[in-house]
């Protein structure tokens, strides 16, 4: 864990923010104008005696004036985020205590934070029963109390957080909880924000060229591989909400197949295990609705398959298309406390996922569609066995 004291940083952010010059704000404190630059560049630190006045210049606490950040490593992070995890599975009410404990401790840890905002969205979201759905049970911990933590958390990162790609991280989580809560209008206020920015693709490609001028093609290679990992991700994910959406069966075709050959053509299975499942199961339900019992019958097939041989988890090291961004993917970077999380993570969606397949193959609607179809008959078959798998365990 590092730890840092920012007056210079708090400083330039308040002075800047109050529209005041250095030069005024030497002035104000009978010293030179060299000696404010110095303190913004942290090059040196005012006298102890001026602080009180420059806090109350900028109407701030001393403690807001220094800005005092103790920031722990990615593996600190990750260990403390698996170990509330892990005990929110054991005694969820400890578990909260703890994160509220973590959360006040560490206030200036804006990735600590983010990870502990998305912790309270998923107990939110039902995925640990002790909390109540909103007004359920007196003195209960509810999900819209849940969510105002997590939003709070978010705020506190966004306060916090320095680096470009955190602030955005941070402004688009806070938009997911957002959406989650049901608060759709300031989602889609915080969201048109983001995705109007300018198309970064251009200064991205130009950015790689003058890496590869400048000799630097290691860095070329991560900038490129990191953007065509996200780009993949956006086409992938943007052909499955779109056949949600539209619920017309020659457009789920035509997804489908596309998805499918983008998806093995960059060898995805790797990055995204469970993409081929989620996507053929999309394509299955919408060509059910329509009726196309052949077409219905092979997505639902290609998706009991690809659930079947899904991994635990990403896992794309040693793929040529994605050696630079593997070692980042890989959880143990992080630790192994980090790793054995993510190892049960991996595990708890692939068994959410078996039983949404499986009451969904064995819904009246499937079977009024399906009849004694064998290729229908494979398919419950699976899907039961890993039903009573899941009731065992």
């Amino acid at each position: 864990m590092s730890e840092s004291v920012n007056i210079g940083r708090t400083i330039v952010r308040e002075r800047r923010r109050k529209g005041v010059t250095q030069e005024a704000l030497a002035s104000h404190l009978g010293v030179s104008k060299a000696a404010v630059s110095k303190w913004e560049l942290g090059q040196s630190l005012p006298d102890v005696s001026l602080l009180p006045r420059i806090a109350a210049y900028f109407s701030l606490t001393l403690d807001e004036l220094f800005d005092w950040r103790d920031e722990l490593s990615q593996e600190e992070s990750a260990a403390l985020y698996a170990e509330v995890y892990a005990l929110g599975e054991k005694d969820l009410g400890a578990a909260y205590e703890r994160l509220r404990e973590l959360a006040a401790k560490h206030y200036s840890d804006a990735n600590l934070l983010l990870m502990l905002a998305s912790l309270l969205t998923v107990w939110a979201a039902g995925m640990a029963t002790p909390f109540a759905p909103a007004g359920e049970k007196d003195g209960a911990l509810d999900s819209s109390t849940l969510i105002d933590e997590a939003l709070g958390l978010l705020d506190r990162a966004l306060e916090v957080a320095t680096d470009p790609s955190t602030l955005y991280l941070a402004q688009q989580q806070k938009a997911t909880t957002l959406f989650q809560a049901g608060r759709h209008e300031e989602a889609v206020a915080l969201l048109e924000l983001l995705v109007r920015r300018q198309d970064a693709s251009a200064p991205t490609m130009l950015l790689a060229s003058a890496y590869r001028k400048l000799g630097r093609n290691d860095e070329a290679l991560d900038l490129l591989q990191a953007e065509r990992l996200r780009a993949a991700s956006f086409v992938l994910s943007s052909l499955m909400q779109e056949v949600g959406m539209r619920d017309d069966a020659a457009f789920a075709r035509a997804a489908g197949a596309a998805a499918e050959a983008v998806f093995e053509a960059l060898d995805l299975s790797a990055v995204n295990p469970f993409f081929s499942a989620t996507m053929s199961l999309e394509v299955a339900e919408v060509l059910r609705r329509a009726g196309e019992k052949d077409g219905a019958l092979s997505a639902l097939a290609r998706a009991a398959e690809a659930m079947a041989v899904a991994p635990a988890g990403p896992s794309p090291s040693g793929l040529p298309l994605w050696d630079r961004v593997g070692v980042r993917l890989d959880p143990s970077q992080a630790g192994e406390a980090w790793a054995e999380h993510k190892a049960r993570q991996a595990d708890e969606v692939a068994s959410l996922m078996r039983q949404a397949l499986a009451e969904r193959v064995s819904s009246s609607e499937w079977r009024e569609l399906a009849g004694d179809d064998p290729r229908y008959h494979n398919v419950l078959v699976a899907a039961e066995k890993w039903a009573a798998s899941e009731d065992s365990a």
